[in-house]
């Protein structure tokens, strides 16, 4: 089957299935998780329709480079210590925040670092102000925030979700299914790179010389703008690390299988979605010095831009339009050039007839009309050689 193929070797661990149809989901060496699929008539109509590396919104169906959107922002928390704290501006801690102490949602499922082993995280429904605020700033480990979903919400009670855009592919696809979880009323997302594993986190602490089973807290970025890796041991003790040594080095050598040939690290499925707001150099690119923190915000659907103007208008959030939107190429090179080259990578994979998900190929083609010639033959290459050397 097909479906299973796909499925089985890109799962990206969300565990929806997991808690919606009660798939088996098996632990890999590299703490991965990957489904046990059955042929049986749910299974295939879940795998197909709801699946977020296998589903209807794994095509995508815009074919602007950026997504679907109504709105473009430069935003930031109005509170000082959230701005600070977070990966970037604060936006996604704020929008929580409001929606909590307006009474529009009564919980905000997300993603917070585990107490026993801080490299792993957990799921929670937060319902205080702070919960959310603990939550803030990113995680880059594996997570998989829908496994026990069934099980944390209240059929009388509304709520936000925040997660991955995988995550949030997901959870739409489902809501547009059925109408289980019409009371999960906002869907928010962040600009991913990737899902690090388990052993990069683990060399992670090895190479800050932090024992695993004496650290006690590990956070990514923040505390600054783009912030340092930072673990802390049970003695107190604390060790840093450059942000763009800790990803770049370590941590986005060693992602999940499909994050090598998502389409979607910019949250096209959800309500909101937010990444860096770089400022730029002035020869345009990102300029990664220390300074307060500025998200850029996608605001995509009707709800999303309504509550957006709400909790701007109530002064939570600090926002101003986005002047120009050439300047992303630039500052979030990243995912622009995944987006523009990924029809080189998809090349490589058919050559060597590994499985790749179902795209849009209009999209595709016209993310293509972004590339160079020379980009694209250098993505192709690189991806070859990746394959060939069985780094993926």
């Amino acid at each position: 089957m097909k479906t299973a193929k796909i499925c089985e070797t890109y799962c990206i661990g969300c565990g929806l299935c997991k808690s919606e149809i009660g798939t088996e989901l098996k632990e890999l060496p590299s703490g991965f998780l990957s489904p046990v699929i059955s042929e049986g008539k749910e299974n295939v109509f879940f795998f197909e329709k709801v699946c977020p590396v296998n589903g209807p919104r794994a095509a995508f169906s815009s074919t602007d480079i950026w997504g679907n959107y109504q709105g473009v922002y430069g935003a930031y928390s109005a509170n000082d210590s959230i701005r600070r704290k977070a990966s970037s501006g604060g936006v996604l801690t704020a929008l929580a925040l409001f929606l909590l102490d307006s009474g529009e949602v009564d919980g905000i499922i997300q993603v917070t670092s585990c107490e026993a082993d801080p490299t792993k995280t957990k799921c929670q429904v937060s319902t205080t102000r702070e919960e959310i605020i603990d939550c803030c700033g990113s995680r880059y480990s594996i997570s998989s925030p829908w496994i026990m979903l069934k099980d944390l919400v209240d059929g009388n009670k509304k709520y936000a979700a925040i997660g991955k855009p995988c995550d949030i592919t997901a959870l739409r696809n489902l809501k547009e299914q059925s109408d289980k979880y019409k009371n999960i009323v906002y869907l928010f997302s962040f600009f991913c790179a990737g899902l690090p594993s388990q052993q990069a986190n683990d060399k992670l602490l090895a190479t800050m010389n932090c024992k695993k089973e004496e650290c006690i807290s590990l956070t990514y970025r923040g505390n600054g703008w783009p912030g340092y890796a930072t673990a802390i041991d049970n003695t107190n003790k604390e060790y840093t690390m450059e942000y763009s040594k800790a990803w770049g080095g370590i941590l986005g050598r060693d992602v999940n299988p499909y994050c090598r040939i998502c389409v979607d690290g910019i949250g096209e499925s959800a309500d909101i979605s937010c990444g860096d707001g770089w400022y730029s150099l002035e020869n345009g690119e990102p300029d990664f010095s220390e300074r307060d923190g500025r998200n850029i915000v996608f605001v995509r659907t009707e709800a999303g831009s309504a509550i957006y103007k709400k909790a701007v208008e109530s002064g939570v959030i600090i926002s101003e339009v986005w002047s120009s939107l050439d300047n992303l190429a630039k500052i979030q090179k990243y995912q622009y050039t995944r987006r523009a080259t990924m029809t080189a990578k998809l090349f490589a994979y058919r050559l060597f007839g590994k499985p790749i998900p179902k795209y849009n190929k209009a999209a595709l083609k016209n993310y293509a009309k972004y590339a160079s010639l020379k980009q694209k033959v250098k993505i192709f290459l690189g991806m070859v050689k990746r394959i060939v050397l069985k780094k993926i």
